[in-house]
């Protein structure tokens, strides 16, 4: 008898520590990812074709993968191209898998004479949650053009979120914008533009991080880390880029980091495996309600999203 039961109570066990340990899994949201197809008869308008590494079609079926194998629950997609169809060819491209793919961050030109209708017919789905601040038109007076504010005031007022690419705006930008509309949701992408470098992080960033961060509704997305740090190959080890994310955890808190990735352009510095596994270490001595707020609660709160079904 006890040779019959001892099989069956070691297999018992086996399946409630399998069990326990996927209740305890804590869910991840990728917020920055980007989705494309090199193959249309139009072609893209980013990346180019000079892109070794990033020229090829880029679509669900290899971010489902990507997901699966990483336990990544869902995503939110950032547009990366500019021109307008491209916004509802990603709603149409993903709308087989609403638990999966649960929002976008699309791509208007603020400050243009259809910005509003475009804004008004996109936001009726309830996935499109903001836009992204990407080009800059009209260069240094692009703050002086009255229609940008109008077009940042109506994205506050319709509880649409504002991503900024820091590339061609900088941390003193997003702190005059934050200012000027308190009710403006924004989130700087890519570690607020850091160049990281594996030494102490730049005071003047560092003077600008904590500026901004006096604002309560700017935010930070931990997105992009193997980009900043400017090498292909990108370093896999978080001593790396801890300067720069102490910094951040130190200015945002628990409350307004969140988690993206940046692929596929994470595929120039390492896996996206490798890019989690550096994010996971930083955060790792963390309690488990800040890892819980930055891998998924922060992005469903900041981008306004039901809860995960999971």
């Amino acid at each position: 008898m006890k040779n019959i039961l001892f099989p069956l109570f070691v297999a018992v066990i086996a399946v409630g520590c399998a069990t326990s340990k996927k209740s305890t899994a804590i869910p991840i949201i990728d917020t920055h990812i980007h989705l494309y197809d090199t193959t249309r008869p139009e072609g893209v308008p980013w990346p180019p074709e000079t892109d070794k590494v990033l020229y090829k079609p880029i679509l669900t079926e290899h971010f489902d993968k990507v997901s699966d194998e990483n336990g990544v629950n869902a995503t939110v997609i950032v547009e990366a191209s500019k021109w307008i169809p491209d916004n509802q060819w990603v709603l149409d491209l993903v709308k087989h898998d609403p638990n999966r793919y649960i929002g976008l961050v699309g791509s208007l030109e603020i400050g243009s004479p259809d910005f509003k209708k475009h804004l008004f017919k996109l936001s009726k789905d309830k996935r499109y949650v903001g836009i992204r601040m990407r080009e800059r038109p009209g260069g240094d007076a692009f703050f002086e053009n009255k229609a940008v504010w109008a077009d940042l005031q109506l994205l506050a007022a319709m509880d649409q979120t504002l991503d900024v690419l820091m590339f061609q705006y900088s941390i003193d930008d997003v702190d005059m914008v934050a200012k000027r509309l308190p009710n403006l949701k924004i989130l700087m992408n890519h570690v607020a533009g850091a160049d990281i470098e594996g030494k102490p992080a730049d005071p003047k960033w560092v003077d600008a991080v904590q500026k901004v961060a006096k604002n309560p509704n700017v935010h930070c997305k931990i997105s992009g880390l193997f980009q900043q740090s400017d090498r292909q190959p990108s370093p896999k080890d978080v001593s790396f880029y801890k300067s720069e994310l102490d910094v951040l955890w130190e200015a945002f808190g628990e409350d307004r980091l969140i988690y993206g990735s940046n692929w596929p352009v994470t595929m120039r510095g390492g896996t996206y495996a490798e890019y989690l596994a550096v994010v996971k270490a930083f955060f790792a001595d963390k309690h488990r309600a800040a890892q819980e707020k930055y891998f998924y609660k922060n992005a469903l709160k900041f981008y306004g999203l039901p809860p995960l079904k999971r």
